[in-house]
């Protein structure tokens, strides 16, 4: 059982206290979400780590439509990927649609991602990403 923590316009934030998992899943709503929004989400998606703590995270963005701009990455390095560390994340799993390549399910590997002190992982199969979060 899952408890909404927050919401804005294009996603929502989740915590499964008992898996330890604060999870954003993106809504439809992103195909007209611009970068500021994006980095508006990002930053609650950091603000709601620091206050629960988990130890993992979880995206999905089987409804995601947003392209990111140039210089969108160089910023989440910066100033959002330390926050999930400090607040103590171990894993970071992205649900993404079937077809979507570097999943696990089609030959993907875990990763350190940027500045991360955690591995990241993707996958096209929800169950596939749970399992991988809790050993």
């Amino acid at each position: 059982m899952a408890t909404e923590l927050a919401r804005n316009p294009w996603g929502i934030y989740l915590h499964h206290e008992a898996e330890g998992i604060l999870e954003l899943r993106w809504l439809p709503s992103t195909a007209e979400m611009g970068d500021p929004g994006m980095r508006a989400s990002l930053a609650l998606f950091a603000l709601e780590a620091e206050q629960v703590r988990p130890k993992y995270l979880l995206v999905d963005g089987l409804e995601f439509r947003h392209r990111p701009v140039e210089g969108f990455i160089e910023w989440r390095n910066a100033c959002i990927i330390p926050r999930y560390g400090s607040a103590g994340v171990q894993k970071f799993a992205f649900i993404v649609p079937a077809g979507f390549p570097g999943t696990v399910e089609s030959g993907g590997k875990e990763q350190i991602d940027g500045p991360a002190i955690f591995p990241t992982a993707w996958f096209s199969e929800r169950q596939n990403a749970l399992n991988w979060l809790r050993p």
